[in-house]
């Protein structure tokens, strides 16, 4: 019996021992799995930061990737101007910085390694949103408009008029595209252009109408009341003149009539005749008179004329248009695109007979030259500002690095110095994309001035060719 119970005791320990030794291997497997697991996640984060090119140049920041811990920091922050000032780290961002930077130094093998986490936890999101904004500047200038007689087939000399009342349709039917885009802006783009270049031979007005209210039955009685100038006559000004056609949207009704009646109102107190321009889409929908009204307009003095554009029309409204400028004893031109409407006013509506001397006005000048190298600055300048705001973060980090004896004093100095290097490194290639938008700006200008001598050289030469003396 003794000998039995012994046996089985034996047995139970076994069993027991063996349940034990399996539940220790199971423990064991695990944490050897999670080691290795680790172990391969710290190799892949140490392959990523070895791939971080140190230096400072274009290539080198455009293919920079964005630290892990600025995944959240904005461009606007980024690039807010510092001044004098010194930027205070985001709080989150300090708050998860030290015990990154301690598995930073565990894992480094050396300097380099270092400043190459640094870049991977603290670089800039935005580098290459802001170089290739950069590199992607060109100037904008207004392009003249040069007119060649040569180009319209004419032969007549037509006198340039002393003073010029352009009126442009603002009603609701100006609101549909054409060539993909708005006739109203296409219109405005035009006219802005035809101005700049009659202006240096005449005063000009502009008039617009149809521009308050709507199209609703409702709002007929002020739309077809909206009639106004919005730059009076005078001498030209392209900032004001401009500004005067930005000013408003199309809206509503078209007192045609009423508008040619505003232009005739105002040429009764000239001595000398006025050319009135009317740019439109659509035919008189207030109720008026229009052919009367241009009519009226020719018979208070003969050297009075109504040139008309229909642009992008239908035929009946084409059929008014054209009464209305045969009856001002002008012309009608029909444009059904951008590029017709350009050409139309570029080689139809624009006097041969210029005053020359003044055409390099036409030209950049030095303020718009000025603030297009400001424009072209634009976006280098926030290159150095978030080098500039990188660096402090850069140094902040070295500090925590060196307050918790995880880099030696000389280590410490030696990653400073790096951290000014580099924001010195990246204000140079600040430096250099600003001096070539700088430079791309003046090639422009100097590119339309000299099409603008050229142009006035052959307009010299064609009105010696007619005998024109003025």
């Amino acid at each position: 019996m003794k000998r039995h119970s012994f046996l089985l005791l034996l047995l139970i320990s076994f069993v027991l021992s063996a349940c034990n030794n399996e539940k220790e291997n199971a423990a064991n497997k695990p944490a050897v799995k999670q080691d290795m697991e680790q172990e391969d996640k710290q190799e892949n984060s140490l392959g990523k930061i070895e791939k971080i090119n140190l230096k400072v140049s274009k290539d080198s920041l455009l293919s920079l990737p964005p630290g892990t811990l600025m995944t959240d920091f904005s461009y606007e922050e980024d690039i807010k101007d510092l001044g004098n000032s010194i930027p205070e780290m985001d709080p989150e961002i300090k708050n998860q910085l030290p015990s990154q930077l301690e598995q930073l130094t565990k894992d480094s093998r050396d300097l380099e390694s270092i400043k190459k986490g640094l870049l991977a936890l603290l670089a800039s999101p935005h580098y290459k949103h802001i170089l290739e904004k950069s590199m992607a500047y060109q100037p904008q200038f207004d392009e003249p408009f040069l007119p060649d007689p040569t180009r319209s087939g004419g032969d007549k000399e037509e006198k340039a008029a002393k003073k010029a009342i352009i009126l442009l349709d603002a009603s609701s039917s100006m609101l549909l595209q054409a060539d993909g885009r708005v006739k109203m802006d296409i219109a405005k783009d035009a006219v802005k252009s035809f101005a700049q270049t009659i202006g240096q031979s005449s005063e000009v007005s502009l008039v617009v109408y149809g521009h308050k209210g709507s199209e609703n039955d409702e709002d007929m009685f002020e739309s077809c009341s909206a009639i106004e100038e919005l730059y009076p006559m005078g001498k030209y000004s392209k900032q004001a003149f401009q500004t005067a056609v930005d000013s408003f949207e199309s809206k509503g009704w078209t007192p045609l009539a009423g508008a040619i009646q505003k232009a005739a109102k105002m040429s009764s107190n000239y001595l000398e005749g006025t050319t009135i321009y009317i740019v439109s889409d659509r035919s008189e929908t207030c109720g008026g008179d229009p052919i009367q009204a241009s009519r009226d307009l020719a018979a208070k003095n003969s050297n009075n004329t109504v040139n008309i554009i229909g642009f992008d029309v239908d035929g009946d409204t084409e059929n008014q248009l054209k009464a209305v400028a045969e009856a001002g004893n002008g012309e009608y031109f029909k444009a059904d695109s951008s590029e017709e409407l350009k050409n139309t006013i570029q080689y139809e509506w624009l006097p041969s007979t210029l005053d020359l001397a003044w055409a390099f006005t036409m030209a950049p000048d030095g303020w718009e030259i000025g603030d297009e190298y400001k424009i072209g600055e634009q976006y280098p300048l926030q290159l150095w500002t978030i080098g500039r705001r990188e660096s402090h973060r850069l140094r902040d980090a070295i500090t925590i690095l060196g307050e918790n004896k995880w880099i030696t004093d000389d280590e410490q100095t030696e990653l400073r110095d790096w951290a000014m290097e580099r924001s010195e490194a990246i204000k140079e290639v600040y430096i250099t994309m600003a001096k070539e938008n700088r430079e791309k700006a003046a090639a422009k200008s100097k590119e339309i001035r000299q099409r603008i001598d050229e142009w006035a050289e052959k307009m010299r030469a064609l009105k010696k060719e007619r005998g024109d003396i003025w």
